[in-house]
């Protein structure tokens, strides 16, 4: 399919390559050159990295050390405790017994930024304002802290997660909402809309998942004590009091380096040994959240955190996992990989923007920012138009308006003097009503206009037209610079792959052969 310099690319790489980025697709011959194309880019891309020398730079080798030692875990996790966690019948029947699986509960859900606003939303909800609505109007993505446009819709069962959330949940009653719920930097409401009882054949894999899960954590421990004991991992006592010293003096603020000895061992094991410095600097962050610095508390962090996949790595280079084909293939594109990326950085890096093009960016992608309008309204809905009109004749004789709609008024918001709307609740109050409230002069009371469950009488109190968040607001700017930024960043990157493709090509090392294309759609 095409040569460059003395090496040849295939029929067979290339359906390979299709294999995991399309499988099952039908491709055009537009499908395969821009498949192929994406090959030969990645041939000449890493052969420059190369020639860059990028392989010896440190973050490559240090990255790729890691790497390897996490893939290397993981493949002695798979073939030690997941092959061997699978429940039985048994099992199965035990846990179906005592677990109340027969039950779920369905959760329609709203992420908030802070507490207040979570607390504010709840009473709008708790006052009358629909839960999907709601969540239209104030939701949030829960990682990006950025609008949803919509409520989540969950189906939980007793042993499902974030546990946080399900405890809470099945401790409300249907048709309740829950109180704030602290989650992932937010809080979570929680309104329950039913509770579900389901048979035998619905829980299953449920049942299977929570119980593979609970046998894998006791797997895990007892392959992780067995290793501790064949690799003879040991910790130092001076070498712990060592990482206290340090730590505790990051956590002041007052660390002289000169006043530890760094080199010294802090814990060791059949191929391997960790020093003060290292240990220190991977444990900073942990250590700040720590009451106090200890031996204990150091010793625990590295065991639940750092050592598994060093000890697991080291089993695998023990038993020749290292040397397995898999896994060689895996480390040879995971190296490429990392050299493309360093790569990639070296080209952008000097890429910035300026104030102008922030501006313009962010003039072009307002509407993401946007805060939607609403309307502060008095309403008195009633059942039939007849008794609108009439309601109306009395208010144009002086009657007062507020007295009048908490003694008529169908509405949940009849006992509020003032209810704020936005125009995307045109499906639950009509979307006449709706059009009446945005566009009536403020102050005059107007209807009847039909309304979803009769007619209304309206005042509109204030309006506010849909605004906007500026580059004022940090969260914005940063977003605006992020997305321009990248922007360049791909321009320039693409430039520079296509020199890099063209020089080849005048140069005579790189050969497409274009009309063996055709070929592979007939297959």
């Amino acid at each position: 399919m095409a040569e460059i310099g003395d090496t040849r690319i295939d029929v067979g790489d290339l359906l390979s390559f299709e294999q995991q980025v399309a499988p099952g697709d039908t491709l055009s011959i537009a499908d395969h050159r821009g498949h192929l194309t994406t090959l030969i880019d990645r041939y000449l891309l890493i052969a420059e990295a190369r020639a860059r020398r990028l392989e010896q730079d440190t973050e490559i080798v240090q990255a790729l050390t890691r790497d390897a030692n996490k893939k290397l875990a993981e493949l002695m996790f798979e073939q030690e405790v997941a092959e061997r966690a699978n429940p039985t019948p048994a099992e199965i029947n035990e846990a179906y017994a005592s677990g109340h699986w027969n039950e779920q509960v369905v959760s329609v859900e709203l992420f908030l930024s802070d507490q207040p606003t979570a607390l504010r939303v709840r009473q709008e909800i708790i006052d009358g304002l629909d839960i999907y609505e709601a969540g239209k109007l104030y939701s949030l993505d829960r990682l990006m802290h950025l609008p949803m446009g919509g409520a989540q819709q969950f189906m939980y069962s007793r042993h499902d997660g974030p546990k946080e959330i399900v405890e809470r949940v099945f401790q409300i009653p249907v048709g309740n909402i829950s109180s704030p719920i602290p989650f992932l930097k937010g809080y979570v409401l929680s309104y329950v809309a039913e509770y579900r009882k389901i048979e035998r054949d619905g829980v299953n894999s449920k049942i299977k998942r929570h119980l593979r899960k609970k046998k894998r954590e006791i797997l895990r421990g007892a392959y992780l004590n067995h290793l501790n004991k064949t690799l003879q991992l040991d910790f130092s006592d001076v070498g712990l009091a060592a990482v206290v010293e340090v730590l505790s003096a990051d956590r002041a603020a007052g660390w002289n380096e000169e006043s530890v000895d760094t080199t010294l061992v802090v814990y060791s094991f059949k191929g391997d040994e960790r020093r003060v410095g290292e240990v220190a600097q991977i444990l900073k962050g942990a250590a700040r959240r720590w009451e106090a610095v200890t031996p204990t508390e150091i010793v625990a962090e590295l065991k639940n955190k750092h050592l598994p996949n060093l000890l697991m790595a080291e089993d695998a280079r023990r038993t020749g996992v290292e040397k397995k084909q898999h896994f060689l293939e895996w480390y040879n594109a995971r190296r490429d990989d990392l050299l493309l990326s360093l790569l990639r950085k070296e080209i952008v890096d000097t890429v910035s923007v300026n104030e102008q093009e922030i501006l313009d960016h962010y003039k072009r992608t307002k509407k993401r920012f946007r805060i939607l309008g609403y309307a502060k309204v008095r309403d008195l809905l009633v059942a039939t138009e007849t008794k609108a009109e009439a309601l109306k004749l009395d208010l144009d004789a002086g009657a007062d308006f507020v007295e009048m709609i908490r003694g008529n008024s169908l509405r949940k918001e009849a006992h509020q003097d003032v209810f704020r709307v936005f125009a995307l609740q045109a499906k639950r109050y009509g979307t006449a009503w709706m059009n009446y409230v945005m566009n009536i002069p403020v102050g005059e009371i107007h209807g009847p206009v039909g309304a979803e469950g009769g007619y209304s009488l309206v005042q509109v109190v204030e309006r506010y037209a849909d605004s906007y968040y500026t580059l004022e607001e940090s969260r914005v700017r940063t977003a605006v610079t992020r997305d321009m930024r990248n922007l360049k960043q791909r321009r320039v990157f693409n430039a520079f792959v296509a020199d890099l493709r063209e020089r080849q090509s005048l140069d005579g090392r790189l050969v497409i052969y274009e009309d063996r294309l055709a070929g592979l759609v007939d297959r």
